[in-house]
């Protein structure tokens, strides 16, 4: 995929405001076909609001205690200003790459490939994390019904197998077939969440002033609480992959990736501030393995939400899932057509207009990984949930990194005036993500986490190389022909 003539300002040479420069997007995808609130839909139920609302204030309320509510601040700051870098892109270039397809307008030809080596590998975990996540949530809604053995490799294996091939399916019918299925799955997820955090915030254990007087702030937690806060928003830009697919994508892209830090992520604020203090004083239960939102709503007197939340739950993994199929495809088929992979991935079904052979590629893992970590380890879903998801966030530090520093130049470029606010919010979001990785490894966690910061930077070396490969091999056979 080549850009356009276009400059970079989107000015044309006779003076006029040319097209914005695109990427070229394969034929058979349905060009100029979704709408901005179907991107919006998609993007939204790709991050999972049910999960966010119940997840977030746990997993933080476990490492920064009652202040919790700064740390994911400093997340939500932090991954705005990513994402006003991202949208200095989508508002000016389009493509079906995501990262991928804008760093080479400020880098040129190696950075794709850099972006390419992470985000490839980081697409097919992704699609493995949702899948052992779905697992957990709909393992956990069996237990709570009398099916002891739901944890056990047996209903996993037909769970993830299930969850993945349905996924698959869903994918490959198309993008409104996709949003759709995920936008009901999302509003039936909500509301029961919703109840739970309401029911909280009225139960008169949210004790604002404990919070605010930050009696158990120390730096080092407030740095791990960061990291945690951060992981909640890793993918987010990934709507920018359906750019090309989208009307009035220069418009519709940058507000499908904003929604995700501003209005995604203050409602996770506000869920951390409502339920930490509950969270704080149910720790033995938690510790037990009682789920947070369990022991949150019996704490609200909505006991009866406890058993049918991590159905709902599992429904809104169910949504993200999809989203995910459909994001990473696209990106694997500009990989692809860049010659990065081979070409075969990147037929699109001619009555779907779905990139079959890209799907199938994210899918194929997950029916293999999980299991086989299942059957052969004597790991539980939840720690293999664990490995793969901490992986999962060291696979997007480099594109995020990258575009940090890419989005500073490209809009030093275009308004030098503004320099210096750029600059220190590219140090901010940058050290921020930086962070995500030098954590893992100031802070190993005991086990197989102490490695997966390297195993995420073999990885990329591996794919890197693959690809450099691939690409001098295909220009060789092109000169020669």
């Amino acid at each position: 995929m080549q850009s356009s003539s276009s400059d970079i300002t989107g000015t044309s040479a006779d003076g006029g405001q040319a097209p914005p420069p695109q990427d070229i997007a394969h034929a058979d995808l349905q060009l100029g076909h979704l709408t901005g609130p179907q991107v919006m839909g998609l993007s939204i139920s790709s991050f999972i609001p049910a999960v966010g609302l119940s997840a977030v204030p746990a997993f933080l309320a476990a490492y920064t205690g009652r202040s919790s509510w700064l740390a994911m601040a400093a997340s939500v700051v932090a991954f705005t200003i990513i994402g006003l870098f991202v949208t200095a892109f989508a508002r000016r270039f389009i493509g079906t790459g995501s990262l991928y397809s804008y760093i080479r307008h400020v880098f040129g030809s190696w950075s794709p490939l850099v972006i390419a080596a992470a985000m490839v590998p980081g697409y097919i975990v992704v699609v493995m994390v949702l899948v052992v996540s779905l697992g957990l949530y709909v393992g956990s809604f069996l237990m709570s019904v009398g099916v002891s053995s739901a944890a056990g490799p047996e209903i996993q294996l037909v769970i993830y197998v299930l969850a993945a091939l349905i996924a698959m399916g869903i994918a490959y019918r198309g993008l409104d077939v996709s949003v759709r299925s995920s936008v009901i799955l999302t509003v039936v997820s909500v509301p029961v969440m919703l109840v739970i955090t309401v029911a909280t915030a009225f139960g008169g254990n949210v004790d604002l002033a404990s919070q605010l007087s930050l009696s158990d702030f120390t730096f080092n937690s407030f740095l791990q609480g960061l990291a945690i806060g951060s992981t909640f928003f890793i993918g987010f830009e990934s709507s920018a992959a359906l750019g090309a697919e989208t009307r009035n994508p220069t418009r519709a892209i940058p507000r499908a990736i904003m929604v995700i830090p501003v209005v995604l992520g203050m409602a996770f604020l506000a869920a951390t501030v409502i339920q930490v203090p509950t969270l704080v004083d149910s720790a033995d239960q938690l510790a037990l393995g009682v789920s947070p939102n369990a022991v949150l709503a019996e704490a609200a007197g909505v006991g009866f939400l406890s058993n049918i939340s991590d159905l709902v739950l599992a429904a809104a993994v169910f949504a993200s899932l999809i989203g995910f199929f459909n994001y990473g495809s696209r990106v694997v088929v500009s990989a692809a057509s860049d010659g990065l992979l081979p070409s075969a991935l990147t037929k699109v079904s001619k009555r779907y207009k779905s990139p079959l052979a890209a799907i199938a590629f994210l899918g194929v893992p997950s029916l293999v990984g999980p299991p086989v970590m299942l059957w052969l380890t004597s790991s539980t879903p939840l720690e293999i949930y664990g490995y793969i998801a901490t992986l999962l966030v060291y696979f997007w530090v480099i594109p995020y990194f990258l575009i940090c520093i890419g989005g500073a130049v490209l809009l030093n470029r275009l308004s030098p005036r503004k320099s210096v606010l750029v600059n220190i919010g590219a140090a901010l979001a940058s050290a921020t993500v930086l962070w995500l990785y030098v954590n893992g490894i100031l802070y190993p966690a005991p086990g197989p986490l102490s490695a997966l910061p390297y195993v995420m930077i073999g990885t990329v070396a591996v794919f890197l190389v693959g690809f450099v490969a691939s690409v001098r091999s295909k220009r060789r056979t092109s000169i020669s022909a």
